[in-house]
C-alpha cells in the first residue's frame, strides 16, 4: 500500500517519538541497575525486559501507523532515535540520577552515624 506524501512526516514523527521513549526504558533499567552493580543477573534481566518492551513498542507503532509494513527506513529511524536518546539525553539523565543517588546515600550514612553517636551517649 502506497502512502500519500503527507502521511510520511507523521510516520517519521511517530517513529522518532517511539524510539525516544524506548530509550527511556533503557534509562530506567540503568537507574535500577545502579544500586545493585555487582549483580550481573539482575542487570541482564532488566536489559532483557527493556529490549522486549522496545520491540513490542516498535511492533505496535509500526502496526498502527505503517499498517504493519516493515520497511528498512522505519527500523533505521527507530534505532537512530533510540541511540540519539541513549547517547545524549540518556547519558546526562543517568549521570544526574547517579549523583542524586550518591548524595542521598551519603546523607543516609551521616544520619546513621549520628544515630549511633546518640545511642552511644545513652
Amino acid at each position: 500500500m502506497l502512502f500519500p506524501t503527507f502521511n510520511q512526516p507523521l510516520l517519521l514523527l511517530c517513529l522518532a517519538i517511539a524510539g525516544f521513549l524506548c530509550g527511556l526504558f533503557f534509562d530506567a533499567a540503568n537507574f535500577l541497575i545502579f544500586p545493585v552493580k555487582k549483580k550481573k543477573v539482575i542487570s541482564q534481566i532488566l536489559y532483557f525486559f527493556a529490549i522486549i518492551i522496545s520491540s513490542i513498542v516498535l511492533f505496535f507503532v509500526n502496526l498502527k501507523i505503517n499498517f504493519g509494513q516493515f520497511r528498512l527506513f522505519t527500523l533505521l529511524e527507530f534505532i537512530t532515535f533510540l541511540l540519539i536518546e541513549r547517547f545524549t539525553i540518556g547519558f546526562l539523565w543517568t549521570k544526574v540520577l547517579e549523583k542524586c543517588y550518591n548524595k542521598l546515600s551519603e546523607f543516609g550514612g551521616k544520619i546513621a552515624q549520628w544515630k549511633k553517636k546518640i545511642k552511644a551517649k545513652k
